[in-house]
């Protein structure tokens, strides 16, 4: 077995042909190997990585089951055309939005509700599949702790929060292309109350904070209960905010702090070239204009090295890094954290005076899990499960959805963005959709002025199932009838 290849097999408990799909189909993502391309024959690569020709044979069918490569009669695999590399990416909004204020804005709770009732099929909430996270390993490390430091265990975990996890994070920051130290985090209660201090810390009521648009409608919530206004600036399907809009902005507004989302965008799923956070981070800077960076999706790439953050180029200490272990362990330990640059002392503050402590026995689960129970092995696990599942996701669409729509390619998480044929309602869809038990997330949430009327986002975090394919049928047979 090559030295790559042993490598690899000590990183992971997958089996050899596994692993060996893995590489190609990452090669494949990246278009490393193009659409018509000939892969090498069987013979050929069970050579190239020293293994036997069944083994080299299992990883073929495993990419020919998943609809990556295809069987050519007399002349061997060839990398397949598939129909969704054919849709183009969804409308990018041109124009900069009006400030909006959100006193009258109501987001659909029921998103969120209709994701925990066994009804539904959970397309709405952005949230993965429990058979996903290791639920069972966190609970016996919880129980190990518990057994081990019962008085730890009740005691509050107050501000900063666990030393244990916070170095845990300093060592994980070289990979964001930071050089962090423990006490540069504070942790919090997921990352809503993340971006919720770090919001209280750089505005005032009254205050309008850049936000991209489409974004995550939590957003929306969180902007309304602090009384703050949204500038919504357009991003491109593919490299993120609009640099030229943004600057644009900054010369006629009055703007107090910006949340963005480099990393994986929620919708839209793409990534920010390092070139374009430097000069974000640059220009904002210059303004005096703190950034607050949400980065939940950071470690979800479906293939290639894990991105930096754009706290990485940050000039003076005025991005405030947020993020949480929600979207890769457990949505339901609330265990997130904070690097709020020079900003610290202000977080802490507010920490103290809002929630003061975390919950303590999960946030010691995670930072064990984190530092000795295999989180990257973890990580790879799931960075494969998303990258296929979303690809599944998007040839299903495009085979039961009408020809003109756009999909988004996300480059990470487990989200994809819809537009759909012009005279769609997507809040008509979802209203349709849940009275047959499917939830969806209608497009409108996404924007602070209730535009992407005919956009959905689609969540796949859940393992193909015939029942997912059958709600997506059902969704393409709805979108048709609106489409009339």
């Amino acid at each position: 077995m090559p030295a790559t290849a042993r490598a690899t097999a000590t990183k992971t408990t997958l089996p050899i042909y596994q692993q060996l799909a893995g590489v190609l189909e990452e090669m494949i993502q990246s278009k490393s190997l193009r659409p018509g391309d000939r892969m090498p024959s069987v013979r050929q690569f069970s050579r190239q990585q020293g293994v036997s020709i069944p083994t080299a044979m299992s990883a073929y069918a495993s990419l020919e089951t998943r609809g990556l490569i295809e069987a050519r009669p007399k002349s061997g695999f060839f990398v397949r055309l598939r129909e969704s590399d054919l849709v183009r990416n969804p409308w990018s909004q041109s124009k900069i939005s009006k400030i909006t204020d959100f006193a009258n804005l109501d987001p659909l709770h029921s998103i969120m509700a209709d994701h925990s009732n066994p009804k539904f099929v959970p397309l709405g909430a952005g949230l993965p599949s429990a058979s996903l996270l290791p639920g069972l390993k966190l609970a016996r490390l919880m129980g190990s702790i518990a057994r081990r430091l019962p008085s730890a265990g009740l005691d509050y975990d107050i501000a900063p929060g666990s030393e244990m996890l916070r170095r845990e994070l300093a060592r994980r920051s070289l990979d964001w292309g930071c050089h962090l130290k423990a006490e540069d985090f504070i942790i919090t209660n997921g990352g809503t109350e993340a971006v919720s201090l770090a919001l209280r810390a750089v505005t005032e009521p009254g205050d309008t904070v850049i936000v991209e648009t489409p974004t995550y409608f939590g957003f929306s919530n969180i902007l309304r209960e602090l009384r703050l206004k949204a500038l919504p600036i357009p991003i491109d399907a593919t490299t993120g905010i609009d640099i030229d809009a943004l600057g644009t902005a900054l010369k006629t507004n009055r703007v107090a702090a910006a949340i963005l989302i480099p990393n994986f965008h929620n919708p839209m799923g793409c990534l920010m070239p390092d070139d374009h956070k430097k000069e974000v981070a640059t220009l904002l800077a210059e303004q005096g204009i703190p950034i607050i960076e949400d980065d939940i999706y950071g470690d979800l790439r479906h293939s290639g090295a894990r991105p930096r953050c754009l706290k990485a180029f940050d000039p003076d200490g005025s991005v405030l890094l947020c993020s949480t272990f929600s979207k890769v362990l457990a949505p339901g330990y609330r265990v997130g954290y904070i690097a709020p640059g020079r900003y610290r002392d202000r977080i802490h503050k507010l920490k103290d005076t809002s929630t003061m402590a975390n919950a303590t026995l999960p946030t010691l689960a995670v930072a064990e899990f984190v530092k000795h129970g295999g989180y990257d092995r973890h990580l790879r696990h799931l960075q494969h499960a998303f990258s296929h599942q979303v690809q599944r996701m998007r040839e299903a669409i495009v085979q039961t959805f009408p020809e003109n729509i756009g999909l988004s390619r996300p480059q990470g998480n487990f989200l994809l963005w819809c537009e759909l044929p012009k005279q769609v309602d997507s809040l008509e869809l979802f209203k349709r959709a849940r009275a047959a038990n499917i939830s969806v997330a209608p497009g409108p949430l996404f924007s602070s002025d209730g535009g992407y009327k005919n956009f959905i986002r689609i969540n796949c975090g859940h393992p193909w199932t015939p029942t997912i394919e059958r709600s997506i049928g059902i969704l393409g047979h709805l979108v048709h009838q609106l489409a009339r």
